[in-house]
């Protein structure tokens, strides 16, 4: 019971990290294509599109999902979950908001891997008639992306797994009379 809780503890506060890690990429993940913005010439058109219509709104999305976590470490504070045991609904609660945490960072992953994609097929040899000379394709925002949300499925399915690992052997101890 004690390995379970040390490892509760430690997995909430890796989600607690990874939580504040996700929030602070939301907030920074449209300065590395902040070249792209403003765009006026009608051969520029797709990219101006592709910054102001798909980057934003998956800015948007994943900036929402980074709420979320941020939700789930006040879930964690008010629920105990440092100090605690799981009751039921505890237990209930920080499930639903793993569910909804890997829900987000796998539809985020697959999103990724989609604009990544748009990204490299767009034409880019206009650019320089608005003054950006030699622009270079930007794919390390994508790819850190991807390996923070997949950190971050990992991170939450390990800690809905210890948390009903410490509930179950709590009842069952219970139950016991030890």
């Amino acid at each position: 019971m004690r390995k379970l809780f040390k490892g509760q503890r430690i997995l909430s506060v890796l989600y607690i990290l990874a939580s504040i890690g996700m929030f602070l990429f939301a907030l920074a993940f449209m300065t590395e294509y902040n070249d792209l913005f403003g765009l006026k010439l009608p051969q520029n058109q797709e990219i101006a599109m592709f910054h102001d219509v798909i980057l934003q709104t998956f800015n948007r999305q994943i900036f929402a999902w980074s709420l979320v976590g941020v939700i789930g470490i006040a879930l964690i504070v008010f629920l105990e979950i440092l100090s605690c045991v799981p009751d039921r609904f505890a237990l209930v609660v920080m499930l639903l908001l793993m569910v909804a945490c890997c829900y987000g960072a796998a539809n985020s992953i697959m999103n990724l891997q989609a604009i990544s994609v748009y990204y490299q097929g767009l034409d880019f040899q206009y650019l320089s008639l608005e003054g950006l000379e030699n622009y270079q394709l930007q794919f390390t925002t994508f790819r850190l992306g991807v390996v923070f949300n997949a950190l971050y499925i990992l991170v939450c399915g390990a800690l809905a797994i210890d948390l009903t690992a410490s509930h179950l052997t709590f009842v069952r101890l219970k139950k016991e009379g030890v």
